[in-house]
């Protein structure tokens, strides 16, 4: 499985478009996309997470470590979850027909680079300004996107900065609103 998890992140940055063609190829459902790309990737960020903040910081606090760690792993995954149910119900408005895998893997294999600043970023606090290879998905959203039957060619970029914006957008306000519950 995890072999699978590097060979499809090496592709989408390696040869992303030759890989986009591997993914509308395959017939996958949203579970399996789910557990086998982004779940791996997002539990990763999320022992980073844990053991990073315990060796960061100078108080060894397990309890904190751990409610750092389930508030990332949460806006990760229910990122992942709420921008594809939103990109399934925008399809419609932009001539597509709704489609559960489609959505799915425009929204979770765009979102890859995401996750490796994250666990970067995570792993090695100095490297924060590697979020802005986080554009990188608005690229794979794109491509992702291009050629997509029924998808109007000027609508094309469109639709993708919208699958960009929620992938990226959804995740970070999460955080957000869970860390100010966090101290509330």
């Amino acid at each position: 499985m995890y072999r699978n998890l590097g060979e499809r992140l090496k592709g989408l940055v390696v040869s992303p478009a030759g890989e986009w063609q591997k993914i509308h190829r395959e017939s996958t459902t949203f579970n399996d996309i789910l557990g086998n790309f982004a779940l791996p990737l997002i539990g990763l960020i999320g022992a980073g997470t844990f053991l990073s903040h315990l060796i960061n910081q100078q108080a060894f606090i397990f309890e904190f470590a751990l409610k750092k760690a389930i508030v990332i792993f949460s806006a990760l995954f229910g990122g992942a979850f709420l921008s594809w149910f939103l990109v399934f119900r925008m399809m419609r408005f932009f001539r597509l027909v709704p489609s559960r895998e489609l959505s799915a893997k425009l929204t979770i294999y765009s979102s890859a680079p995401l996750y490796v600043v994250s666990l970067v970023s995570v792993l090695i606090p100095e490297f924060f300004f590697v979020h802005v290879f986080v554009l990188y998905s608005l690229y794979l959203c794109w491509l992702g996107v291009r050629g997509l039957a029924g998808l109007p060619h000027d609508k094309q970029f469109v639709f993708a900065l919208f699958i960009f914006g929620a992938l990226v957008g959804i995740p970070y306000l999460l955080r957000g609103v869970l860390f100010y519950l966090l101290t509330f």
